[in-house]
């Protein structure tokens, strides 16, 4: 993944006020450049993006494919159930309004599965409260859903689509699960039948603290090779709080301070016991690991631009290099 100017700090220290940080991609924290049809121009390109605090995967598998998150502002559906649909939003447009730019989302199930990883994943350089998102169907999943495709079936009843959002907290540990069904076709009264094709808000407030959010997708139509259903969703307008409540882990946790300094190419350390600092790329391979005893400066020059987890004792947190 190759590097962007963000600055990636993490500093737990006493309580703050309470704040919520919202996903907004009309000011995103790099500029994102767009085609002529509204979509993304780094598509095809390894980069990630990111804006307020969020930072969102994005990778490519060949020339013509990608995984995780696209910024988009496409208005164009052209209702086909192919792939000329996939950078567009039933609402064509974010939740701001139509022409609005929005995230669309591919989650790879083969590459999250051979490296280790999640597709679609957003994190935040420390940890905060989840809030909520708005999402929307694709266009490409609509109409496949409704008039069916070479490969994907035609819904009938008992059918349905599901988007489930997972929770991992600073201890790299899942927390839980929210389920939101992006179709459902499961009652035997068919005007109760839902096809998602506006923005819908999803509570996220029973995740409670976490330092990632990652997104995954389940149909009830699978094959020998996994979900046939296009596995696509709109995103916006993710919300995380930093109303947190005191507590004797908090407070064990706001001994130690780690932030990149990226002019330096160093990663600062600071705790106030001593403890060791590891550092581990998204493969969960250990890269180096340094004793840290008030302050340190573990040296990252040497290796490539990507994401890394630094862990000092039972916390965690991501910085990208």
């Amino acid at each position: 993944m190759k590097k962007f100017l963000l600055a990636m700090a993490l500093c737990v220290c006493g309580a703050v006020s309470a704040e919520e940080i919202v996903l907004d991609l009309a000011n995103p924290n790099n500029p994102v450049n767009y085609d002529e049809s509204g979509v993304w121009t780094n598509v095809y390109k390894d980069d990630m993006i990111s804006s307020q605090q969020f930072v969102f995967s994005h990778g490519v598998t060949s020339p013509t494919s990608f995984y995780g998150f696209v910024p988009s502002k496409s208005t164009t559906i052209t209702a086909s159930a192919g792939m000329d649909d996939q950078f567009g939003c039933m609402a064509k447009g974010g939740y701001a309004g139509e022409g609005t730019p929005f995230f669309v989302s591919y989650w790879d199930s083969y590459t999250e599965s051979t490296q280790d990883m999640y597709s679609c994943e957003a994190f935040t350089p420390n940890s905060y409260y989840a809030v909520g998102c708005y999402v929307c169907n694709s266009p490409y999943v609509y109409y496949t859903i409704q008039q069916g495709n070479t490969y994907s079936k035609k819904f009938e009843q008992g059918d349905w689509f599901k988007l489930v959002v997972h929770g991992v907290d600073e201890f790299d540990s899942e927390v839980g699960t929210v389920e939101y069904y992006l179709a459902d076709y499961r009652s035997q009264n068919p005007e109760e039948w839902k096809l998602n094709n506006s923005w819908e808000w999803i509570d996220l407030s029973s995740l409670g603290r976490v330092l990632t959010i990652y997104f995954t997708l389940e149909s009830s139509d699978t094959g020998e090779w996994g979900m046939n259903t296009p596995a696509y969703f709109c995103l916006d307008r993710l919300t995380v709080s930093t109303d947190k409540p005191s507590s004797i882990e908090e407070a064990a946790v706001a001994t130690v301070k780690a932030y990149y300094d990226r002019a330096n190419g160093l990663i600062r350390v600071e705790s106030a016991n001593p403890v060791e600092a590891a550092v581990y790329n998204m493969n969960g391979a250990l890269v180096m690991n340094q004793y840290v005893d008030g302050t340190a400066s573990i040296d990252m020059s040497a290796y490539p631009s990507g994401v890394y987890v630094v862990r000092c004792g039972g916390y965690s947190v991501k910085i990208v290099k």
